[in-house]
């Protein structure tokens, strides 16, 4: 053949299915290890990661396919905070207007536990009146105080004294068994700061002596069993501190009610959202009180928070994202429910 190209017809009938068998076998994975179109995001820190209340964070932002940005703004909250009441300004961890737009950011001084760092841009010719755009990322960071533990305090009347045994009612309709408080308990530190140690994330454990007057979950919150006296024991790493509890209340059975906001939905930009608690119900039959709060996303103006029904309207996305409610209510005897959580997925 004298290095002449000769083409067997046989041969490419046998072996143009093997060829095209491999290409499909061979092309899926190298599509999935090309860079693909990403959305705005914190890359640095990760979530879940782990730094002390005395080190700046450095925070490195992927802007992916989204243009136009203009400046980024960072915001501090606790894990559970209700944003919807929380002063945006007291919040502002800092703002950055320099592509890539990342930023060294200290944590509150004040911060122990799980702290939600949010980062909320910007976009050129993007905010007007009738078009609000929520452009953000969001992580969940351990917080880790910087000095050691010294006391355990205890930010209310010692021994506390509920109903009848109470000179001052320092709290509101404690006169029926099923109320829920929220314990304040607050540790000082070695580098001077006091910080809130009530959640178990913090390292906190509870101990009561006697449940039939009263219980306490492993966040602190404390929940008006029996009348009665007993005490709480609380201890953080290593130190321990004793709060003795007094209650008077009237006996007349009261179960706290139960918080229904409705199951996960997905919605799309620019719908009125309706958060829905008609479903939440009292035991007993009775009427409710009712209270939204926003703890996930961007702040949005949620109308009607303290009614059974609130709305807001879903902000313009880039990709979607969530953003999650929680729903507490309250009987006519004061006994509340735990909260009840909802996720609204809001897509472009």
């Amino acid at each position: 053949m004298n290095g002449a190209f000769y083409c067997d017809a046989t041969a490419v009938k046998v072996l143009l299915p093997v060829t095209l068998s491999l290409l499909v076998s061979i092309i899926p994975p190298l599509l999935h290890m090309l860079p693909e179109a990403t959305a705005f995001s914190i890359e640095q820190p990760k979530n879940g990661s782990i730094h002390s209340s005395n080190k700046p964070i450095s925070v490195v932002l992927d802007l992916g396919a989204t243009t136009g940005i203009t400046k980024v703004s960072f915001y501090w909250y606790e894990e559970q905070e209700d944003m919807l009441k929380a002063f945006i300004e007291e919040k502002l961890a800092g703002v950055t207007t320099d592509p890539p737009f990342g930023a060294n950011l200290r944590p509150p001084q004040a911060a122990t536990g799980i702290y939600r760092l949010l980062a909320v841009a910007e976009l050129e010719n993007r905010q007007s009146d009738d078009e609000e755009w929520a452009v953000f990322d969001e992580v969940l960071l351990h917080i880790q105080p910087h000095g050691s533990l010294e006391e355990i305090d205890f930010q209310t009347n010692k021994p506390l004294k509920f109903g009848r045994a109470s000179a001052v009612r320092v709290y509101d309709q404690l006169d029926f068994l099923g109320k829920f408080i929220d314990l304040p308990v607050v540790g000082r530190f070695s580098d001077g700061a006091t910080r809130s140690i009530r959640s178990a994330v913090s390292g906190t454990t509870y101990h009561v002596d006697d449940e039939s007057v009263i219980t306490i979950n492993k966040n602190g919150r404390l929940r008006l069993v029996g009348n009665g006296a007993t005490t709480v024991t609380v201890k953080n790493n290593g130190v321990e501190k004793k709060l003795d509890v007094l209650v008077e209340v009237n006996t007349e059975p009261n179960q706290p009610p139960l918080a229904d906001p409705g199951p996960t939905r997905t919605v799309y930009s620019g719908e009125t959202v309706l958060l829905n608690g008609l479903t939440s119900y009292d035991p007993e039959g009775g009427s409710l009180q009712y209270s939204w709060s926003q703890i996930r996303g961007s702040k949005i103006d949620l109308l009607d928070p303290d009614s059974a029904k609130a709305r807001f309207f879903a902000p313009f996305v880039v990709e979607p994202r969530l953003f999650r409610f929680t729903l507490r209510v309250t009987d006519i005897q004061g006994a509340d429910s735990v909260p009840a959580v909802i996720d609204i997925m809001v897509e472009p």
